[in-house]
């Protein structure tokens, strides 16, 4: 009796230690089963001159023809369309490298894919996700989802969809506007190889959730040197006598980019000085609530700046545009830039003032303006020096009084075919030519 009770104890460690190794080592079994060695997808890297063409007309052809009223608005894509501007989108958040994404439409349902790279080490290592959505009274509703090698049992899917979406719904305010803009979806059809959406466009809600996404990328750092800029800002607003309406966009530009320079050379990142200069000037051209970029809370803090106007060459749409392009030039990158450049172009070609080659010269003055401001720690040093001193702003801006402007769609296309016509692009190199040859950008290399 006494022997065989002695044994207990030992045959209790025996049988315990495979179970707390299977226990340890349960979560790096589901890890293994997540992660895997190849990607289900390849990320395509460049984009032709046809793709960048056709995301333009599918950027044009998306948007409402009044984006700041209120409308129904109905947007319809095949599956070609759809991935291309999936493969953009995940261009200028500079994911491309890292990141794949596909989509395949059927009757009734999407199945999308993604595959993103973990890491940078010699071991490859890769997230491989597969999901498919079905239409369910005008939504798409999630209904399968697979990691890796596992898939999720949709039991454990809903349920979890479930209580991610009641905790977000009492705590996040983004969650609050994106289930607001899908309450605001008022069809989907899914046939074969295309996608139709009906909606109610809601300038103010997309305003939001664009805010909202912006500040993602705006680091704690970035948001206080928001704050410094602005009360440079409020400052050079305040000391401009009370009977001058407008000043040279330059009496701003000069005072910030001195301050650029003082805080680089106290230690701190010339990109990211130069990057939110850009950033804080153009909220304030564009009158514009600072909270876009910093947020609500810390926007009440502060003092609101006196606002006077800027010009450049005696207009004030000129600056705004130079500084708008510049500020997305920084943040996002010169691709997006001149896309959103000529797409807004054809827009107004299309629906409003007509085609400007005078606006296209601003923008593309303000994206070679932010390139050299943020390429490296060495031209954005320098850009700092040249745009503290600088004393005309022909030092950067051609002439554009010979520019032919107000082209409807009808007369550009008659002058141009499109915008990959060679017509068109030996017009852009001619503007990119002269602007190269001004003196602020002059001894870079492009």
């Amino acid at each position: 009796m006494d022997s065989r009770h002695s044994t207990h104890p030992k045959l209790s460690i025996l049988l315990l230690r495979p179970i707390a190794v299977l226990l340890l080592s349960a979560p790096v079994i589901v890890l293994l089963l997540f992660i895997e060695t190849s990607p289900s997808l390849v990320a395509e890297q460049q984009f032709t001159d046809e793709e960048l063409s056709r995301i333009e007309t599918l950027l044009l052809d998306s948007t409402p023809q009044f984006p700041s009223i209120a409308s129904r608005h109905e947007l319809q894509l095949n599956s070609e369309e759809l991935n291309l501007l999936l493969r953009y989108a995940a261009n200028i958040m500079n994911l491309s490298s890292d990141w794949a994404t596909a989509a395949a439409l059927s009757q009734g349902n999407l199945n999308a894919q993604l595959s993103v790279r973990l890491g940078s080490g010699p071991l490859p290592m890769y997230l491989n996700v597969e999901a498919s959505f079905n239409k369910d009274d005008n939504r798409l509703t999630l209904n399968a989802l697979r990691i890796g090698k596992m898939a999720v049992p949709n039991r454990f899917l809903q349920f979890t969809l479930q209580r991610l979406g009641g905790n977000l719904a009492t705590e996040n305010i983004t969650y609050l506007d994106i289930s607001e803009l899908i309450n605001n979806v008022e069809s989907v059809e899914l046939e074969q190889n295309e996608i139709r959406v009906a909606m109610h466009w809601n300038p103010d809600l997309i305003s939001r959730i664009g805010n909202q996404a912006q500040q993602l990328f705006i680091s704690k750092q970035d948001q206080k040197r928001i704050i410094d800029y602005y009360a440079i800002i409020t400052n050079i607003a305040a000391a401009v006598p009370i009977d001058i309406r407008a000043v040279s966009i330059n009496a701003f530009i000069s005072p910030l980019f001195a301050a650029a320079a003082e805080k680089t050379l106290a230690g701190s990142d010339p990109i990211a000085e130069n990057r939110t200069a850009f950033q804080t000037l153009a909220i304030y051209l564009n009158q514009e609530s600072i909270a876009q970029l910093i947020g609500e809370e810390a926007a009440a803090e502060i003092e609101l700046a006196p606002f006077i106007e800027a010009r450049l060459f005696r207009r004030q749409d000129l600056a705004q545009h130079l500084i708008s392009i510049a500020a997305i030039t920084a943040s996002a990158g010169a691709d997006l830039a001149q896309m959103l450049s000529t797409t807004k172009e054809a827009y107004d070609a299309r629906y409003r003032s007509g085609f400007s080659f005078s606006d296209l010269t601003a923008n593309s003055v303000g994206v070679t303006m932010a390139q050299l401001a943020t390429r490296n720690p060495e031209t954005a040093k320098i850009m700092q020096g040249r745009l503290a001193g600088l004393q005309n702003e022909s030092d950067y801006m051609p002439q554009v009084g010979n520019n032919q402007d107000g082209l409807s769609e009808t007369d550009f296309n008659a002058m141009y075919t499109d915008r990959n016509s060679p017509q068109y692009l030996e017009r852009l190199a001619q503007i990119q030519t002269l602007i190269d040859s001004r003196p602020l950008f002059s001894g870079f290399l492009q």
